[in-house]
């Protein structure tokens, strides 16, 4: 009988710590619906200075990047996954270590920084 009792409590504890964990809230992640511009957490916020320098060093660099026929970048847009991206030079980084975060490539002769998590064009520099 004390075995019994034993067993059952066992069990009703276990059930209790099984319920707890159960309660436990998990984050809730926030949803685009696939409609509008996508929440860029993680990625820096330029002053239009630190874009005049990012957008001065890329073009310095000369770098000479190949774009896919019918590959356009609006901000928000998300770009092919074989797009080579790539990291901004490292003398930029230096100044803007918030910019470590993003890549860029150009498209249409534009400074097109990017999310490479996510392939998302986090902004386009004109100058």
């Amino acid at each position: 009988m004390k075995i019994a009792y034993a067993g059952a409590m066992l069990l009703a504890l276990m059930g209790v710590a099984a319920g707890q964990d159960s309660q436990q809230l998990l984050p809730v992640m926030p949803s685009t619906g696939g409609v509008g511009a996508v929440p860029q957490s993680g990625v820096p916020k330029l002053t239009l200075e630190q874009k005049t320098i990012i957008a001065q060093a890329v073009r310095q660099a000369n770098r000479k990047v190949v774009v896919p026929p019918g590959v356009s970048a609006q901000v928000g847009s998300e770009l092919p996954a074989s797009l080579e991206l790539y990291m901004l030079p490292d003398t930029t980084l230096a100044q803007i270590p918030a910019a470590k975060l993003v890549k860029y490539t150009l498209v249409s002769d534009r400074v097109v920084l990017v999310d490479p998590t996510t392939m998302r064009v986090v902004d386009i520099l004109s100058e």
